[in-house]
């Protein structure tokens, strides 16, 4: 009971609707003093460093480390920081209804710890994007030769990953730390989240969209994936789904950003701390003083929307930024 009351207090936090939490919580509840269920083998399948390796836990983890943001934040959001001796690469301000959660865990590396300081910490899993268990972080093989398992979640590999797989991703945490009740109970009251939202616009024209990332010459966007396919479940369409890139981000062209002509062009905000918006500004700047961009209804009708990375790539704040990205972009109220 004590711990699922902990993990709906975190739910609240994060924003969910407190109708949605009470229609969900009455299957959950535990004997006063119930542990975490232990796994029975969960094991599950990685592409690590290009080879299919295959990772089990036969217990909860209580010694695991987190070497990406988002994947810190997927286990604070189930209450999990009493299971996490460290984390890593923090890229942004942390969630802020997680930022007490957060404080309570170890910090390894601002970017990745080395080997020696990630063993030190006697790990007993392992969770990240793909990238800090290659040889820009610390090599897979190393990590599991040493019979740690590592996890990383399908939503940060699949080209196709939507929220449903983000959701599965958070199923699959509840699975190997034996709080499945806990991570059921979080992602349907995100759905009910999003439910309410789609009601208000589904009469509503769907709205053409370009994400701006960043610029070194040629802008860089975001294609197909996770980005995109989010975005379409509020309305909002990725101009440059059908450009023919096959990958989720790369670099277009300012003519093809003219001749998709988007309502609305979404800025990917880099600055620090939470009232600081000068990348954002900057961004705009820049667009705005483009000749070649005067006549796009984005530019003509000042329709730009701020979003930090995190708010349109995999992790828990997915779908509390799609609420605020449905509000501007539809004139529609939550």
């Amino acid at each position: 009971m004590k711990k699922i009351k902990k993990s709906l207090k975190k739910g609240i936090i994060i924003g969910l609707s407190t109708m949605a939490l009470l229609g969900l919580t009455g299957c959950g509840e535990q004997p006063a003093d119930a542990p975490a269920k232990s796994p029975t083998a969960v094991s599950w399948t990685e592409m690590l460093d290009g080879q299919e390796v295959t990772n089990k836990v036969d217990k909860v983890p209580t010694r695991a480390i987190s070497m990406s943001q988002a994947t810190t934040e997927m286990m604070l959001a189930l209450g999990l920081e009493d299971k996490m001796v460290g984390t890593a690469m923090k890229e942004e301000d942390i969630y802020p209804p997680l930022q007490e959660s957060y404080d309570k865990v170890k910090v390894l590396s601002e970017k990745w710890p080395s080997y020696e300081t990630f063993m030190a910490e006697k790990p007993d899993f392992a969770t990240g994007w793909e990238v800090p268990f290659t040889k820009r972080g610390i090599p897979a093989e190393r990590i599991t030769s040493q019979n740690i398992p590592i996890f990383i979640p399908s939503s940060m590999q699949k080209l196709d990953a939507d929220l449903d797989t983000v959701f599965d991703d958070m199923l699959k945490y509840g699975e190997i730390f034996g709080v499945q009740e806990d991570a059921k109970i979080w992602v349907d009251a995100q759905k009910e989240m999003l439910k309410s939202t789609q009601e208000k616009i589904k009469d509503l024209p769907k709205k053409k969209v370009f994400i701006y990332d960043s610029s070194d010459g040629q802008p860089f966007t975001a294609f197909k994936g996770y980005t995109t396919n989010i975005l379409k479940l509020i309305g909002a369409e990725n101009v440059m789904e059908n450009a023919g890139v096959d990958k989720t981000w790369a670099a277009t062209s300012w003519e093809s950003v003219v001749a998709a002509d988007p309502e609305y062009i979404i800025i990917a905000d880099y600055s620090n701390g939470v009232r600081n918006d000068e990348d954002f500004r900057q961004k705009v700047a820049t667009i705005k003083e483009n000749p070649q961009l005067q006549s796009v209804t984005a530019v003509r009708e000042n329709h730009f929307i701020k979003v930090k990375l995190s708010e349109i790539t995999p992790g828990v704040r997915t779908v509390e930024s799609l609420r605020r990205l449905a509000e501007e972009i539809h004139g529609i109220k939550n």
